[in-house]
This record gives C-alpha cells, structure tokens and sequence, in this order.
C-alpha cells in the first residue's frame, strides 16, 4: 500500500507523515531527500529557495522501490505527483502557516505563494484533474495531528480490509 501525505510547505506532512508511517510499521520516504539521494534535481532556483525535481525520473525511480505487501507513507509537497492507493491534503489555518513560514525563515513572496497555493487547492485541483480521491484534514495544533493520523487509520482499515498494522 502507498499513502502519499501532501500539502504546501509549513502544514505539518513530515509529522503526521512520519507518526503514520510510526502507527502503520510502514517506510517512511520524504520525497525530496529521495530525489537528492537519486540525483534527480534538476537545478536549484535560488530566488524561491526552491529545487527543481525531474519528476518523471522521480516517478520513475520511486516505483521501482515498491516491494509488494510492504506499506509506504510519502511525504513531499508533490507526493501526489506518485502513483498511491491513498492521497492525504494537510492544510492549516493561513494564519498559521504565515507563522510557522516565518520562523523557518522563508522570504515574504515565498510565505504568500505557499498561502496562496493552499487557499486557492492547487494541489487538490491537480488530484481531481488526475482523477485522484483524496482526504483532507486541517492541521492547527499539536492535538489535531494525533487525530489525524487515527482519522486515517481508520479510513485504511475501512477501506483496505486487507491491510494489517
């Protein structure tokens, strides 16, 4: 089974990601250090603080990890780009996400690109255009991550009755 756990910067993927993969004895994979390892950067745009990924290699490259019955949680802001059985938006409060956007030191045109992406659903925009259901949660505390990932457990043992955890 892969789970893919995406959102824009800032929302919480890497800790609700990592506490499912926790919660589901799952690999963990945090989509751009597996881009990195690969050599499947393309450039580095220093203006956005952002890398460029070839995602069809990524996409590629990624498929063939995949070991049948093992289960896998991605984590990445274009995680959904991967072929999965489960597609999980985390968003937050735009308040919130200024904040936390701040503190990583993110420059102001990044912070409000990352705002606007959430308010406007680019990403879930790019699931339903690819046909993808997704679930979407809201991330705003510490409490709400815990519920989370039982809320996903649960929608996995609702629908994928053949996976044990």
């Amino acid at each position: 089974m892969i789970i893919c756990i995406t959102g824009v910067a800032g929302v919480g993927k890497t800790t609700i990601a990592k506490e499912l993969a926790n919660g589901l004895n799952a690999v963990y994979i945090n989509l751009l250090d597996f881009a990195k390892e690969r050599d499947l950067i393309i450039s580095y745009d220093e203006a956005n603080n952002t890398y460029i990924v070839d995602e069809e290699a990524l996409i590629r490259e990624i498929s063939n990890i995949f070991e049948v019955g093992k289960i896998y949680v991605i984590d990445g802001n274009f995680s959904h780009l991967i072929p999965a059985d489960l597609y999980i938006v985390i968003r937050t409060d735009p308040n919130i996400l200024y904040k936390r956007l701040e503190e990583r030191g993110y420059p102001y045109h990044k912070i409000f690109e990352n705002i606007w992406a959430m308010n406007l659903e680019v990403i879930e925009d790019e699931l339903e255009s690819m046909g993808k259901v997704y679930y979407t949660f809201y991330n705003n505390n510490r409490e709400d991550i815990e519920k989370i990932v039982k809320n996903i457990l649960e929608i996995i043992k609702s629908n994928y009755p053949g996976i044990n955890f």
